[in-house]
């Protein structure tokens, strides 16, 4: 089931029910589920009102943020991304679809390749490096392949996302060249910025 394109406002809610009917049709088959909300979003992204609605919510990596709908189990969300700092290598706990709502992102998705014995060690192997553009989404997988970062291309870019369950308050935030990791508290990097 997919959103009604003839609709004439698409709304969050209606996004997050769509969302639903998908998670619902598809019980065990993640990347069944992925593949179909992915439309969904795509049509979400097309209103031109996102920036202008939504309950401020307090971002882990920006300083502007919304909630468009949240219920604990699905929330779908904008967030302003500057471009004078890039957001770092990250896990989130839980899967994540995440696109691009105005603007472009350098963005980059990667895979785990070790299996987390050693603490504070990972390999990670990109399997995604390019520029996201409005309407372009990328699908953050399930943990332990829930990892990735981006940096905005100009100061007025801004995301759109869906995640499914919370986030994890103590994330891993990856370096990839020394294949190495830091644990820290979700808003610990945006706080250590000041912002």
């Amino acid at each position: 089931m997919g959103p009604d394109l003839k609709q004439r406002f698409y709304t969050p809610g209606q996004c997050a029910r769509d969302i639903f009917a998908v998670l619902g049709s598809n019980v065990g088959n993640l990347p069944a589920t992925q593949r179909e909300v992915v439309p969904i979003l795509n049509r979400l992204a097309q209103e031109k009102n996102l920036l202008d609605i939504g309950l401020p919510r307090d971002g882990n990596h920006v300083s502007q943020s919304k909630w468009l709908y949240y219920d604990g189990e699905i929330g779908i969300l904008t967030a302003r991304c500057p471009s004078d700092v890039g957001v770092p290598v990250h896990n989130h706990g839980t899967w994540e679809i995440v696109g691009v709502y105005k603007g472009e992102l350098e963005y980059r998705l990667f895979n785990r390749l070790d299996d987390g014995s050693r603490d504070g060690y990972a390999d990670l192997q990109i399997i995604e490096d390019g520029v996201m553009r409005a309407g372009e989404f990328s699908v953050c997988p399930l943990p332990p392949h829930d990892i990735h970062g981006f940096q905005a291309r100009n100061d007025d870019t801004w995301m759109i996302a869906v995640v499914h369950g919370e986030f994890a308050e103590e994330r891993l935030y990856f370096d990839p060249e020394k294949k190495s990791y830091i644990r820290r508290h979700q808003k610990a990097w945006r706080r250590s910025l000041g912002r």
